[in-house]
């Protein structure tokens, strides 16, 4: 049975009347689970770590609180993971948090968010990466204060000191901390079940309205710039480009993705083979921002270069493979090329302003608002948006002939056709 273990529960919880223990696994740290027989309850892990079931007793309940069992377990997962005894350093490490009061131990930054992370599995990839950006970072001086010692005053100061590199990040940073806190707040609890860890102090910027003003950013290829950039991009080789390489004009390839599909920078990176059918000219993008696979269409000279870089893939099931020597991974970091190609044409574009170029060009056809929707993977309508637009289904054909569409615009404004651009971009 799963439940939120609480010291209520474990106290009232009757013992087991059969030969079997009754296992009730616990909602807020997963693989914690109170085993209850006839005549004893034990907290204990129940886990699957390194594709291996783990069974292990952390504590008899009499003989500790429920959440100094949490953190114990939280422990013997972490060394479990790394390949030592669940109970390595475990004594040592609960001598250390004693820290020389009677009360219970209050997490330092860096030991919040070590438990936030282990507590929330279902964290993306990217979604860490962030994080681990802003709060081992941006906030590193702060990682080894226990969380009760974080005043208000030092979070308005790191909050303006972050905003004069980037108010972005300043807010975004902030939100980070207090994802964390609020989490930790609820889970480090005293025996009475009462809070240890005070109300996060990142309120003071509500109260102060320091919080910066950030607007959405508008920049795209406008029209008039529309001829010139795209005849930059199609023309635009690389150093590997006469080799024949998997990772031959990765630059010129992603960007011009960028502009025929719409698709965001952590989508189209990683994008892998086994996710581009080719004959049905389709791309499958995995866990997008809107929290689903994106099935999409893709126009005719999208399709000839994805043909074009399978034919030299030599085996990389990577569509936009490093070119980094030994490492078997996609393409990460292309600020260069991407400064290269902003030289020749006379203009600072990044991938995101290329998805606003997509979207204004999609509009500047006409096209209607459920195709335009689909076409960005917007999150679908829940039953609080307009109620019409869940009886509306977009099929792959209509997908398939607006990006043929879209692809045709460029060419236009080029002053070319598909099949001119294909020859072109096969001209090396």
């Amino acid at each position: 049975m799963k439940i939120k273990l609480t010291k209520k529960f474990v106290d009232t919880v009757p013992f087991g009347t059969k030969n079997d223990a009754d296992i009730y696994f616990d909602e807020d740290l997963p693989g914690f689970t109170l085993y209850v027989g006839k005549q004893s309850k034990k907290y204990r892990l129940h886990k699957r770590i390194n594709g291996k079931l783990c069974r292990n007793v952390v504590e008899e309940s009499h003989l500790v609180t429920l959440t100094e069992a949490r953190e114990k377990a939280r422990l013997m997962m972490v060394n479990i993971k790394k390949g030592l005894d669940p109970y390595d350093g475990i004594n040592a490490e609960e001598e250390i948090k004693k820290d020389g009061s009677d009360g219970p131990h209050v997490p330092t930054l860096r030991e919040a968010y070590i438990y936030f992370k282990e507590s929330k599995p279902e964290l993306k990839e990217r979604t860490i990466e962030t994080y681990d950006s802003q709060i081992l970072m941006r906030l590193e001086d702060w990682l080894d204060i226990p969380l009760n010692d974080i005043s208000k005053s030092m979070i308005s100061e790191k909050h303006r000191k972050i905003s004069k590199a980037s108010k972005a990040q300043a807010n975004a940073t902030m939100r980070a901390l207090r994802s964390v806190w609020n989490y930790c707040r609820d889970s480090f609890l005293d025996e009475d079940e009462e809070y240890i860890i005070k109300e996060q102090p990142i309120k003071i910027l509500n109260a102060k309205k320091d919080w910066n003003d950030i607007r959405p950013r508008t920049r795209h290829v406008e029209e008039e710039y529309l001829s010139t950039y795209f005849k930059t991009l199609i023309d635009h080789r690389d150093g590997a480009s006469y080799k024949g390489l998997p990772y031959s004009n990765n630059a010129r390839d992603i960007l011009l993705m960028f502009m025929f599909t719409g698709v965001r920078l952590n989508e189209a990176q990683p994008l892998r083979w086994s996710d581009v059918d080719l004959k049905a000219g389709r791309i499958v993008f995995k866990a997008t921002k809107n929290g689903s696979d994106y099935h999409m269409p893709i126009g005719d000279i999208l399709l000839t270069i994805l043909r074009d870089r399978k034919s030299t893939a030599a085996g990389s099931k990577w569509v936009f493979p490093t070119d980094v020597k030994h490492l078997d991974s996609h393409v990460k970091e292309l600020s260069i090329s991407y400064r290269n190609v902003a030289k020749k044409a006379g203009l600072h574009i990044t991938p995101h302003d290329l998805r606003r170029t997509f979207g204004t060009v999609a509009n500047s056809l006409n096209m209607n608002y459920p195709v335009l929707k689909k076409l960005l993977n917007h999150r679908e309508a829940k039953v609080s948006d307009d109620v019409t637009l869940q009886y509306i289904q977009v099929s792959q054909r209509q997908l398939r002939d607006a990006l043929n569409q879209i692809e045709g615009l460029y060419c236009q404004h080029a002053s070319l056709t598909q099949d001119a651009v294909i020859a072109r971009l096969r001209s090396y």
